[in-house]
C-alpha cells in the first residue's frame, strides 16, 4: 500500500504534468497546434513568455508581462510573426491573429481580452460565397507604437497602427490608424482628441 504522503506527492506530480507539460513533447506529438492549445489554458505568464520565445516569437528580455490564457490564431509553423518590445504588456486572454506580423513596441500595453487582427477573410475559397468577389481576403501588419495603450476588450483590425503615446478606451473597435498622442474614447458619440506633445515631454 502506498503511504499517504507519497500518494499526495504522486497526485501532485500527475497534476503538474497535466498543467505544465513539456512544450517539446507537445510539439513532437501534435506540432505547433498542440503548443497553441496549451497556451490558451496555461495559467502562468512566465511560462507563456518562455514558450512563445522558444517557438520563434521575438521577445525583449525585459518585458512587463504576457498573458496568461492567450489565444493565438493562424500561427503557421511558429510564432515568428510576433514581436514584443521592452517593458511591453499583454494582458490575460488576449487574442492574437498571427496571419501577418504583430509588432508591439517598447512600453506599449494591450489590456485583457482585446482582439488583435492581421487579416480579413469572409470565406474566400469556400463554395457558395459570392460576396468574396466583392470583399477580398487581405492581410497586413498591425502595429502598436512606443508607449501606446489599448483598453480592455478592444478590437484592433488588420493593418492598423496605434501611434506613439496614443490611448484607446475599453471596448473600442479600431478600424483606422490612431495618430500619436491621440485618445480614442469608448463612445462613438465622443470624438477623439489629441494631446499636445509638450504635456507629455515636460520635466518633473
Amino acid at each position: 500500500m502506498i503511504p499517504d504522503r507519497l500518494a499526495k506527492y504522486l497526485r501532485y506530480r500527475f497534476w503538474a504534468a497535466q498543467q505544465y507539460p513539456d512544450p517539446d513533447y507537445l510539439y513532437s506529438r501534435g506540432g505547433i497546434g498542440d503548443v497553441v492549445r496549451h497556451l490558451k489554458s496555461c495559467a502562468s505568464a512566465q511560462r507563456t513568455r518562455e514558450i512563445l520565445a522558444k517557438f520563434g516569437a521575438n521577445i525583449h528580455p525585459e518585458i512587463a508581462s504576457i498573458g496568461p490564457w492567450i489565444t493565438l490564431y493562424v500561427v503557421g509553423k511558429d510564432f515568428s510573426n510576433l514581436t514584443i518590445g521592452r517593458n511591453a504588456y499583454i494582458g490575460p486572454e488576449v487574442f492574437l491573429d498571427l496571419t501577418d506580423r504583430i509588432a508591439i513596441e517598447e512600453s506599449a500595453a494591450i489590456a485583457m481580452r482585446s482582439v488583435i487582427l492581421t487579416h480579413v477573410n469572409i470565406g474566400e475559397g469556400y463554395p457558395n460565397k459570392p460576396m468574396t468577389r466583392v470583399i477580398r481576403a487581405r492581410q497586413a501588419q498591425t502595429t502598436f507604437k512606443r508607449g501606446s495603450t489599448v483598453g480592455a476588450g478592444s478590437i484592433v483590425l488588420h493593418g492598423v497602427t496605434i501611434g506613439e503615446d496614443a490611448a484607446v478606451g475599453a471596448g473600442v473597435v479600431v478600424k483606422k490608424d490612431v495618430p500619436p498622442r491621440t485618445v480614442v474614447r469608448s463612445s462613438a458619440h465622443e470624438p477623439p482628441y489629441t494631446v499636445a506633445e509638450r504635456f507629455l515631454r515636460a520635466g518633473p
